[in-house]
């Protein structure tokens, strides 16, 4: 039996963590994607988001996330449309309403975040077709999804 590869939406924050601290849940979905067992989707804005906070707070990784993000080949979403990240505005601000309205458009199985103030803020879920969730929910729903096929 083939194992269906479950497409995550990584947020920023979740990459920059797995930088930081290889060795937590962050870095845990980082060595899946690698191996090819989840499929890692990202925006655009995220990519230059990352570039920009590391700039600014840990320039020392800059070259080292590039790399990264070169060895993962992530899964790019579509940019969505002014008409289509509308609703989300409504919930959060700019940037953030941009990646989670891609991350729903991309259809993909969980958006992965450790920003819990903006993406699992009252209503914000309800914008979604997916769980909003941070590294380690996502490993542990990452387990539900597998289970069927351990047996």
């Amino acid at each position: 039996m083939v194992l269906p590869q479950y497409r995550i939406f990584f947020d920023t924050s979740v990459y920059i963590a797995a930088l930081l601290s290889p060795g937590g849940a962050a870095g845990e979905l980082v060595r899946l994607a690698e191996a090819g067992v989840i499929r890692m989707v990202v925006s655009e804005e995220v990519i230059v988001e990352a570039d920009r906070v590391l700039a600014g707070k840990f320039p020392e990784l800059i070259q080292e996330s590039r790399g990264l993000w070169k060895h993962l080949n992530p899964e790019m979403a579509p940019d969505p449309t002014e008409s289509q990240v509308k609703p989300f505005l409504e919930k959060l601000s700019k940037g953030d309403a941009s990646i989670l309205c891609a991350a729903h458009l991309a259809r993909v199985s969980a958006f992965v975040t450790w920003n819990t103030r903006d993406f699992m803020a009252q209503g914000v879920a309800s914008l979604v077709d997916c769980p909003v969730v941070v590294p380690a929910d996502c490993l542990i729903l990452f387990r539900g999804w597998i289970a069927p096929f351990l047996r």
